[in-house]
């Protein structure tokens, strides 16, 4: 499958604002983030449902769906952003009109629960999408310094990105390192193994994987991790990179395993390069990543070099 480029952002175009999963804590972050967009010179159109609540959800599944179909179909949306990630994206997924979305390809960015939908979108539409910033946190609390110049930059310009510096951990697998290229697929790790084995996750080979998560104790990432090895998708891999594993940490006075343990029992069998320490996840000034665009992990340098940029 090759990826389905949007259009790049021009300043003064219309950006559609949507919940796809849970709402923010209160109203006024979505207002600030709104805020943010339009001193940089851009319009929004906000979502009909978009500060409704329904206990820890944006509305009901209907008018979350509504809205994205509203967006998608709204020829002067050129992207749509979301507004947190939460939880909710996978109640919506058999209720998504994909032929509408094929047809109406844009910019669409989000991360956290949004993994689920960047993850659908590829699978049933070919659609590239953004793993970055979303509206009512980062934008809210105000993108700066190098995350929000890189942030602009992959929505606006047809030139691929300048390689991410990583780490190439020769101790997480027993294979030499070597370069390999691909199709980088992934984001947050509970939602891609909540996802696998459905007709919702990317079927195609040769997929570079991008895990990170958050909040999670090492048993847990151990479990998710065993699922990913116990499915059909390690064979379809052709390298891993790692981000950031924020507050992934044993619980205080318990047995357990360190998260690097965990990574090199997961691992040590894996035949293809592991490229970790990404500046990527839920951490501050994470930087926007494209998914389902090709990409090299290049063991030399230990960098994820993209070949091609993730719009057109």
């Amino acid at each position: 499958m090759h990826g389905v480029k949007p259009k790049a952002l021009r300043r003064g175009d219309v950006i559609g604002i949507c919940a796809p999963g849970s709402p923010p804590s209160s109203a006024e972050k979505i207002d600030r983030g709104i805020a943010y967009l339009e001193r940089l010179g851009y319009h929004v159109e906000l979502g009909r449902n978009l500060y409704r609540k329904r206990g820890y959800l944006a509305g009901s599944d209907t008018q979350r769906t509504e809205d994205l179909h509203e967006l998608f179909a709204n020829r002067n949306v050129k992207a749509m952003f979301t507004v947190r990630g939460g939880y909710g994206s996978h109640r919506i997924l058999n209720l998504l009109n994909y032929n509408l979305i094929k047809r109406n390809p844009k910019i669409f960015v989000g991360y956290s629960d949004v993994t689920a939908l960047q993850l659908t979108l590829f699978r049933k539409t070919g659609l590239v999408s953004f793993s970055g910033p979303m509206v009512a946190v980062e934008m809210a609390a105000g993108l700066r310094g190098e995350a929000e110049e890189h942030f602009w930059r992959i929505l606006t310009s047809t030139k691929p990105l300048p390689p991410l510096k990583g780490k190439t951990n020769e101790r997480l697998s027993r294979r030499k390192p070597k370069s390999v290229t691909g199709r980088l697929i992934g984001g947050n790790l509970s939602i891609v193994a909540a996802l696998l084995g459905t007709r919702y996750f990317p079927t195609i080979n040769n997929l570079i994987l991008l895990l990170e998560e958050i909040d999670e104790r090492p048993y847990r990432i151990d479990r998710m991790l065993q699922q990913i090895q116990l499915s059909d998708l390690f064979q379809r891999l052709s390298g891993i990179v790692l981000g950031k594993f924020k507050d992934c940490v044993p619980e205080r006075g318990k047995p357990s395993l360190t998260l690097q343990q965990v990574f090199r029992d997961s691992f040590k069998d894996f035949n293809c390069p592991i490229l970790s320490d990404i500046r990527y996840g839920h951490i501050n000034n994470s930087l926007t990543i494209p998914l389902g665009v090709r990409v090299r992990i290049n063991a030399q340098t230990r960098k994820l070099e993209f070949l091609e940029a993730g719009v057109s």
